[in-house]
């Protein structure tokens, strides 16, 4: 072939899935020591994220905490319920600002009384997104889209959902304690390095385990797919 590696004929890489299925609902699925995988549902085409309780000794860290809706809340009373011991929540981390991993933040922080731990730019973008709740479409918004080449039918889609993001995420709390690349958290008897990456969101947190090879990359990196990298009209450059 000239020089040029045949690529065709070299083996594509897989994924190993290690556990027969999810996490059942209301239960959690231990996955490396110390690390319980939540499955919690959502309301959209894909119809789950995947959330983590780390063992922080006299309870648990959370990562990520789904959509705001009764459904997550009645979900999260049933892992309550079913938990083997009675170790409150610690803190909660969230890797970044979408509703899906941020929606139940406000509501669990407040439960257990513990801080909320994410990137600054992460926690601020969803405050100002909050902040846009029973606004119209900025001009500048519809011109960008307009650009971009919308149609009339998708621009009036966008006007008619603007300022919703607040719908779906219960009210952050107004301290939170930051979190920055390359910071190391003592989680237990395991470190975490913050790996900190951008594209998916602002400054989307990932946490990384040397010593039990584990990485939980939130949106950051996905199985199947890429992860969605757009271009928002409040930062179009």
């Amino acid at each position: 072939m000239d020089g040029q590696p045949d690529l065709a004929s070299k083996p594509k890489a897989k994924l190993d899935y290690p556990f027969e299925g999810p996490p059942a609902r209301g239960h959690t699925t231990e996955v490396a020591p110390g690390v319980h995988w939540i499955r919690m549902p959502l309301p959209y085409a894909l119809n789950h994220i995947n959330l983590w309780a780390l063992d922080d000794g006299e309870g648990w860290a959370l990562v990520d905490t789904g959509v705001r809706n009764e459904e997550t809340a009645l979900v999260w009373r049933e892992l309550f319920a079913n938990a083997p011991d009675e170790r409150p929540l610690t803190r909660v981390i969230v890797t970044h600002m979408h509703p899906d991993h941020v929606g139940m933040a406000g509501w669990l922080t407040r439960k257990f009384g513990v801080r909320l731990w994410m990137t600054p730019l992460e926690y601020l973008t969803c405050r100002v997104m909050v902040s846009d709740s029973g606004r119209e479409a900025p001009p500048e918004a519809i011109e960008f889209f307009r650009r971009a080449g919308w149609s009339a039918a998708a621009m009036e889609a966008y006007r008619a959902r603007f300022g919703n993001f607040g719908k779906h995420i219960h009210p952050l709390p107004d301290s939170f304690r930051r979190l920055d690349d390359g910071e190391e958290l003592v989680i237990g008897a395991n470190t975490w390095r913050v790996v900190v990456g951008t594209g998916h969101s602002p400054a989307h947190a990932c946490l990384y385990c040397p010593a039990l090879k584990v990485l939980i990359s939130g949106d950051q990196v996905l199985p199947r797919i890429s992860s969605n990298v757009s271009v928002y009209p409040t930062e179009p450059d």
